[in-house]
């Protein structure tokens, strides 16, 4: 198997909306670190397979099209065969036509899609790049703990999910593996992949440009071993970032695992992720080589519904029109009932399909999910699927909010509210369960032994 790595530098001009927190004012005055597309090529000979790291909060589906289109034109590999990876740091412009729902006012202009558009030939350069400096590798790969993350998902006494307080007691995804790859012959390191899982959000509501912890964490590494490191997010819907900022609620106090305080934060998180990775690199004694490359797309079919009945949705709009001044914006509930009435009037779409790109390279499977996915799949794809390290991967090729689990769902909290506001539907309880099931059978079917 070859490997190439190549990295562009995509950072955007100031002045653009920062998406994240949803806050229209945010628009960049400064840069604290620069975004980037790291490239991981891949092929055997006969395939060719694209792993790329962005440092965007997300990408939707339309836009990965787009950007693989220029991929396919700049070096002839099959867009199917690029998974685009988002970070999601939430200090990178909004690269998505997708609007949270009941919200005007982010991004009015779309200037992150321009930006997006003007990203895509430069990761398309990098792709070339990449291809162009392929080399047949040996892969060394280690895994272990890492407290880069924590859950987010902290309760009060009464078993109330609130702000984001990280509790280190609940189930969230602590792994981290890394791969170390060099050439065959020369011994000579070409790059390096690290994946763990973590909300970048160490930077909290800055107004600087910034690719968060994991932009520290890959500059830290890089400087050790001098090549490029692609980073990929696992299981971040319910792992925040391990920070020191106090926070006081009524009924909970604890550590933020939502925002930090900025740079420090940022900081704080990234050097602790380096040191976990750096410790698991520099341990490494075996490289495998002629590992076998596979790329597999399966349809994943899931349940879906309109979150609330158009009884539901009437009492909603009757109950505010008779207590909301004409001339004020209505509240999130009101427009969502709004939007819900007009999805009952259209055919019912019962299931949600995405086209996943599963990737594997001899012990490695790489799992993608356009979702923000909660640690119990990841921890369940871990645990039984086919592969030594099965990895799961949110946020790649394409933004449909939150994945939570069944327990999760019942517990509530922002991330459940959250689904609510991204698109008509919500997808049914089961529905991460099914996902797993689904990307299990075909890990099955691409595993050779």
């Amino acid at each position: 198997m070859k490997v190439g790595f190549a990295i562009s530098d995509i950072t955007p001009e100031l002045g653009i909306y920062l998406t994240g927190y949803g806050r229209p004012e945010r628009l960049a005055n400064s840069v604290h670190s620069p975004l980037t597309a790291v490239v991981m090529y891949l092929s055997d000979g006969s395939k060719e397979v694209v792993m790329i790291g962005l440092d965007w909060c997300f990408v939707d589906w339309e836009l990965t099209q787009y950007i693989r289109a220029a991929i396919t034109e700049a070096t002839g590999i099959p867009g199917q065969n690029v998974n685009l990876c988002c970070s999601h740091t939430h200090s990178a412009p909004h690269t998505t036509y997708m609007r949270t729902l009941g919200r005007v006012a982010v991004d009015p202009e779309n200037k992150g899609v321009e930006y997006t558009k003007s990203a895509a030939p430069l990761i398309a350069d990098a792709v070339k790049r990449a291809k162009q400096a392929a080399r047949e590798c040996s892969v060394g790969l280690a895994a272990g703990k890492t407290k880069t993350g924590i859950s987010r998902r902290g309760m009060n006494e009464e078993g109330k999910v609130t702000g984001f307080i990280g509790d280190p007691d609940l189930m969230y995804d602590d792994n981290m593996t890394t791969a170390l790859f060099i050439d065959s012959e020369t011994k000579e390191i070409l790059g390096i992949m690290v994946h763990c899982s973590g909300h970048n959000t160490a930077m909290g509501g800055s107004f600087a440009i910034s690719s968060d912890w994991c932009g520290v964490m890959k500059k830290r590494i890089a400087d050790r071993y001098k090549v490029p490191v692609i980073f990929i997010n696992g299981a971040l819907g319910d792992v925040g970032p391990r920070t020191s900022r106090w926070i006081e609620f009524p009924a909970s106090r604890g550590f933020s695992a939502g925002g930090g305080d900025g740079q420090a934060s940022a900081e704080e998180v990234g050097y602790r992720a380096a040191a976990d990775a750096l410790r698991l690199l520099d341990d490494i004694r075996e490289f495998r080589k002629d590992l076998p490359l596979d790329c597999q797309n399966v349809t994943i079919q899931l349940p879906q519904s309109i979150p609330m009945t158009e009884d539901e949705a009437k009492a909603i709009l009757q109950k505010y029109d008779a207590q909301t001044e004409k001339d004020v914006e209505p509240p999130v509930d009101y427009q969502l009932a709004k939007i819900a009435i007009e999805t009952w009037k259209k055919p019912l779409e019962p299931i949600f399909e995405f086209e996943q790109t599963l990737v594997s390279f001899g012990p490695v499977a790489l799992c993608p999910f356009p979702f923000e996915m909660f640690s119990i799949f990841s921890l369940r794809l871990r645990k039984f699927g086919p592969f030594e390290y099965n990895l799961l991967c949110s946020n790649t090729n394409g933004r449909n909010a939150y994945m939570p689990d069944r327990g999760s769902i019942a517990n509530g909290g922002y991330e459940v509210t959250c689904r609510k506001t991204v698109r008509p539907y919500v997808l049914n309880p089961e529905a991460g369960d099914l996902a797993v099931v689904q990307t299990l059978k075909a890990l099955r079917g691409m595993f050779k032994g």
